[in-house]
């Protein structure tokens, strides 16, 4: 039995849905629960997020061997961001209990290398964390935000408006636990045992149309180069979701959802 808590909406068929960083499974998902009239919607915090144990720094490879119990006899499995690296990793290791995968764009840019725009998202990462000695929570969560390529200026996300605003305790602790993540690039994809799995496959990530040219150029770009290859290299159907950002489940709900829901019903049958 699995020591992390996981938040339970609705019956039927089984969906493990895995967050990103600096937000737990329940609010990072929120905007999914209408499926719960359909599949048993399970939100996972992971180590150092909401109400699971806490941990230095959250680890790709950890979190994979937690997802890879917790699809249990067979569930669908659908990851954001830093969550879809550690769901691609689960996945590849239990094919035979992944009824199908959704990842959202996963920051594994080691994967575009002839992507300018994802090459220089990773540099820039890495600069931000090669300078944490300096950085409180406060100052590292706008830094990393920059480094991805955003305007904070024009940026309209809830997380800028709570720290504008001032951080609650526990989104103080989830930035901690990102501050000492292991590095997404450093992951090993299994993308051979993805591409040969049975299972329907999904990438998606947002049309990044709305932003500013700037952050389109820097962040829209590298994140989708990163989704086209991946889809390409295990064999998955992408999507693009317009209006949408990082976070396409959050920020256009009702297109991810209906995108979402059609996939599942699909790999259903």
């Amino acid at each position: 039995m699995s020591e992390l808590h996981v938040t339970t909406w609705g019956d039927g068929e089984p969906v493990l849905f895995v967050h990103g960083s600096f937000v737990r499974g329940g609010a990072s998902w929120a905007a999914q629960r209408p499926l719960a009239d359909r599949y048993r919607l399970l939100l996972v915090d992971r180590r150092g997020y909401g109400d699971s144990p806490p941990t230095r720094g959250e680890d790709f490879d950890r979190d994979a061997d937690d997802i890879a119990e917790l699809l249990g006899d067979g569930a669908h499995l659908v990851g954001h961001s830093y969550g879809a690296v550690a769901s691609l990793i689960a996945a590849g290791r239990r094919p035979g209990a992944a009824r199908s995968l959704v990842v959202i764009e996963p920051p594994l840019f080691h994967l575009a290398p002839r992507s300018p725009a994802a090459q220089a998202m990773q540099q820039r990462i890495a600069a931000v964390f090669a300078r944490l000695a300096d950085l409180t929570p406060e100052a590292f969560y706008p830094a990393f935000l920059q480094a991805m390529g955003y305007d904070l200026e024009t940026l309209h996300l809830r997380a800028w408006s709570e720290l504008s605003a001032g951080l609650a305790p526990d989104k103080v602790a989830a930035i901690r636990t990102s501050m000492h993540q292991r590095m997404p690039w450093e992951a090993e994809v299994p993308v051979g045992a993805l591409e040969t799995a049975s299972f329907p496959k999904l990438v998606v990530s947002g049309g990044w149309d709305t932003a500013s040219a700037a952050t389109r150029a820097t962040a829209g770009a590298g994140l989708q180069d990163v989704c086209d290859v991946l889809a390409k290299r295990i064999g998955a159907e992408r999507a693009v979701i317009p209006g949408a950002f990082h976070s396409p489940q959050s920020a256009q709900p009702a297109a991810f959802n209906e995108c979402l829901a059609a996939f599942l019903t699909s790999a259903s049958g």
